[in-house]
């Protein structure tokens, strides 16, 4: 009888990881690549550190009723590229952090509504870990501990370089930011975030752009030209109106160009395009969709993008310096300022001024080291493996 007690007390004192392996969730939400990108990630990190684990990948819209997923996923897009002043004014009027109030009985009466099925599937999934890459899914994460399970940790991934009111969400165990300073911003709101485990690990990015390269065989796989500077152009987001305004201006420049362009579903534009950048001798290769971007940034020596996070990071990670075309008001801004005040990027608004500001970075091969250097300082390529670490040691 006494043997059996035993027994009991030492089940009773033995958490569920000391029996399985942890079961962690990943939510997001696909309003952007980006935050799926930043699960994905980590996803990948926990199971190279911990084979056994549980990990799975949970977009929040698809338990949503499907007009409001609808409505989520393609607003911001939709708002932020053809009415920018409209995004502006919907970011900026609630940006202030000092200004802060927690969200009012309606909101929270509207997003337990519509995110009941989330909440009935979590129940159903029983996790030790939810780690959150969106603030609604951080939200709704809080919302699940706090009345369903008060074991399981919560943790918030702020996936951008400037942080908004709305990331201030609570039940939150843990919050990963990009940098020190958005944890010194945030550590004031500690209370409300329910944990002053505010840690700078960096945004995650798939641990093959921390990676090492073999730089000459990549560049003979791409058949790089040494005698041309190459520039990657992230092209998914722009447009393809955007894209082949951005070849044509490029056409100007005086350096000796080859152009890799990533251009998603735009991938038909460069017949509009090809005859003149051949006419001025600029080489060119162009791919739609692609698992090998790692690869690419590793032999370019500029990329032109847009300032989503995860994109943006990636290239730090491979010390490749920014040309951020047009960065969208709110977070890409905030974004875009944070590149600038580190000394890796330049802003283009005009493209009749791109070729100027990318000549003068090229004409001047120590400002170029010196970007990609510090490009290189900057960079958290293991932030993945960090988050995974802090969180599978509560598990062990």
């Amino acid at each position: 009888m006494t043997e059996d007690k035993d027994k009991a007390e030492i089940s009773d004192k033995t958490s569920i990881s000391d029996v399985r392996p942890p079961k962690v969730l990943l939510l997001y939400a696909s309003a952007g690549a980006g935050h799926r990108s930043a699960c994905s990630a980590i996803q990948q990190a926990m199971q190279e550190l911990y084979p056994g684990a549980y990990v799975k990948l949970i977009d929040i819209l698809d338990y949503m009723p499907k007009s409001i997923a609808y409505l989520y996923s393609r607003g911001y897009l939709f708002i932020a590229s053809r009415y920018p002043m409209l995004w502006y004014f919907i970011y900026e009027s609630g940006s202030d952090l000092a200004k802060f109030r927690p969200n009012g009985f309606w909101h929270r009466l509207f997003w337990k509504s519509a995110l009941g099925p989330l909440f009935n599937h979590l129940r159903y999934e029983r996790p030790d870990h939810i780690i959150s890459a969106h603030f609604l899914s951080s939200w709704a994460a809080g919302i699940y501990k706090w009345k369903y399970d008060i074991n399981c940790t919560a943790s918030m991934v702020v996936t951008d370089y400037g942080v908004h009111p709305v990331w201030i969400t609570p039940g939150q165990d843990y919050v990963f930011v990009a940098t020190e300073q958005l944890g010194a911003e945030l550590a004031p709101f500690s209370r409300f975030l329910g944990t002053d485990r505010i840690i700078p690990t960096g945004i995650p990015v798939h641990p093959s752009f921390g990676r090492r390269k073999d730089i000459g065989m990549l560049k003979e796989k791409f058949k790089i030209e040494p005698d041309r500077h190459t520039i990657l152009i992230l092209g998914g987001m722009f447009g393809s109106k955007n894209i082949k305004d951005i070849l044509y201006w490029l056409s100007e420049c005086r350096a000796r160009l080859q152009l890799i362009i990533v251009a998603g579903r735009h991938y038909p534009i460069m017949e509009s395009i090809k005859d003149r950048l051949i006419e001025r001798d600029i080489k060119y290769q162009i791919f739609g969709y692609i698992d090998f971007m790692d690869e690419l940034m590793a032999v370019s020596d500029l990329a032109i993008t847009k300032a989503g996070a995860l994109t943006t990071s990636e290239c730090l990670a491979r010390g490749l310096p920014l040309v951020i075309f047009r960065p969208y008001p709110g977070q890409e801004v905030r974004n875009c300022d944070y590149f600038l005040e580190q000394g890796v990027a330049v802003r283009v608004d005009q493209l009749s001024g791109i070729c100027f500001k990318i000549d003068k970075i090229l004409d001047d091969p120590d400002r170029l080291r010196a970007m990609k250097e510090r490009a290189l300082q900057i960079a958290r390529p293991d932030s993945a493996h960090k988050i995974s670490r802090i969180l599978l040691d509560l598990a062990r």
